[in-house]
Formats: structure tokens, C-alpha cells, sequence
């Protein structure tokens, strides 16, 4: 009769190991997937941010060019509403994936914005800081690129620029 006892007992705290066991590894998963989620969200956020501040990018080139090539005023780019907006979009998005993602942007961006700063509202523009202008905006605009294109899986049959 002890041995009956015995069994019962033992599977009965099996069991309510096992569950606690389970619940612990569910709580695990259930934890790690939305970590990842949270991540993966602010990847999307990022990379929309910077696909949309890439494409200011190319409006400005297109401004810049136009200065060069025309002797046009170039316009007060950096006071805009959506300079601001996109720039400050996009620098906190590369943040929030990380010190050192966001440093590196910023970096990029405050370089751009001092150059633009330097040559908006000549009339004639100064061809200098115009092609400093445009030097920082293809930095930048290279920068978000190959930061785009990060996990990006290429086959080696692929031209690169250094086969090029």
C-alpha cells in the first residue's frame, strides 16, 4: 500500500513540475517573440523613414544641380517643414535600433545640414559650397543606402562596384 502512495505522489509532483516547466518555457517564447517583434517593428519604422528621407535627398540633389548648372538661387532647404520633418523622422528612427546606428547617421545628416546651411539663399550661388552641398548629400545619401541594403543577400555573381 506505501508503494500505491508512493507512485501517486511521485507522478502528482512530476506533473506540477512539468506544468511549471511548460509555463516558464511558453512565458520564455511568448517574451522572446515580442522582443523580436518590438524589433523587427522599429527596423520597418526605420528603414520607412529612411526611404522617405531618401527621397528628399534625391529632391535636394536635383535643387543642387539646378544651382550649379543655372546659376540658380539655392532655396532655404534646411528651414523647411519637411527637411525638419523627415530628417528628425528618420535621425530618431536610426536611434531607436541603436547608439551606434544613430550616431552614424546623425553624424551624416549634421554634415549635410551645415553644408546646405552654408550655401542656401546666394543669388549667384557660390559653386563651392554648392559642390560641398552635393559631396555631404552623396555621403549621406550613400550612407542610407548601404545601410538599406544591410542583410541584403546578393549572389556572388552579382557585379560590385569594385568588379565594375
Amino acid at each position: 500500500m506505501q508503494g500505491w502512495w508512493a507512485n501517486l505522489l511521485q507522478g502528482a509532483l512530476s506533473a506540477v513540475i512539468g506544468g511549471i516547466v511548460a509555463a516558464i518555457t511558453a512565458w520564455a517564447v511568448v517574451t522572446a517573440t515580442r522582443r523580436h517583434e518590438r524589433r523587427a517593428a522599429l527596423e520597418i519604422e526605420a528603414r520607412t523613414s529612411a526611404i522617405e528621407f531618401f527621397l528628399l535627398l534625391a529632391d535636394i540633389d536635383t535643387q543642387l544641380t539646378k544651382a550649379l548648372d543655372n546659376q540658380a538661387t539655392v532655396p532655404h532647404i534646411t528651414d523647411s517643414k519637411e527637411w525638419t520633418l523627415k530628417a528628425l523622422k528618420a535621425e530618431i528612427a536610426m536611434f531607436s535600433l541603436g547608439q551606434e546606428v544613430g550616431n552614424a547617421f546623425s553624424q551624416k545628416i549634421g554634415d549635410l545640414r551645415r553644408a546646405l546651411e552654408l550655401a542656401e539663399g546666394d543669388n549667384p550661388p557660390k559653386e563651392q559650397l554648392v559642390t560641398a552641398s552635393l559631396e555631404a548629400l552623396h555621403a549621406c545619401a550613400d550612407h542610407l543606402a548601404e545601410w538599406l541594403m544591410q542583410g541584403r543577400h546578393r549572389s556572388e555573381s552579382t557585379p560590385t562596384k569594385a568588379k565594375l
